[in-house]
């Protein structure tokens, strides 16, 4: 997992806590902060090669999360729910 600093933004690859709180399930086609974090998260891994996150899970968002699941032995169906949040939030 990613730490993540009070404005939400990635400190580094530093295992920890985030500071942010997912508090819903994610899938493609939706938008908001949180989806830009998860993408922050992605991107620090070097799951999801994009200059800057959008807000939109879209398809290069929901194919990274596929990858970034399956390397956490994480059901990887793309779709961010329950077992994704625990893991990121160890």
């Amino acid at each position: 997992p990613i730490a993540l600093a009070q404005t939400g933004t990635v400190q580094g690859e530093v295992l920890g806590a985030s500071t942010f709180n997912f508090t819903r399930n994610l899938s493609y086609g939706v938008t908001g902060d949180d989806v830009t974090e998860l993408q922050k998260v992605l991107m620090a891994e070097g799951y999801l090669k994009i200059k800057a996150a959008t807000k939109w899970f879209g398809p290069l968002t929901k194919s990274a999360l596929v990858k970034w699941q399956a390397k956490n032995s994480i059901p990887a169906t793309g779709y961010f729910g329950s077992i994704s949040r625990n893991f990121v939030a160890k």
